[in-house]
């Protein structure tokens, strides 16, 4: 069990590396006046700067996957990771002991899941 809180803890920095990289909160706006392949792009949230997503010459972005990249903006994924960080610390006594197993459902296990294409995920973690 302490593997996998290693696994999580190290998936967790990676996630939050990357949310910290991409900067700020996004939203998805319309902008008719602003050409990209499919007439949309995201914007940080605070009008810093236009951002359109790596775009091949032939491919559009659909407003729902916009919808959806500014809805997994870095600062949700901030979020989203210091709530599990402590789902794990909540399984882990100041010994460092893990006690997942005196719970109805193994919440560790749940946590691992999203991860579960990790060259490092093992089999026996999933739930």
């Amino acid at each position: 069990m302490d593997d996998l809180v290693a696994f999580l803890r190290a998936r967790l920095d990676e996630d939050e590396q990357m949310a910290r990289a991409a900067g700020g909160a996004w939203q998805y706006v319309a902008l008719p006046d602003v050409i990209s392949p499919a007439g949309h792009s995201l914007q940080l949230d605070d009008d810093r700067a236009l951002v359109d997503v790596g775009f091949m010459e032939d491919d559009a972005l659909r407003p729902a996957e916009a919808q959806h990249i500014a809805h997994h903006d870095p600062a949700r994924v901030l979020r989203e990771v210091e709530a599990k960080r402590r789902l794990i610390e909540a399984h882990v006594d100041h010994y460092g002991l893990v006690f997942d197993h005196f719970w109805p459902v193994p919440v560790l296990s749940l946590l691992a899941l999203p991860y579960a294409d990790h060259a490092d995920y093992r089999e026996e973690w999933r739930p």
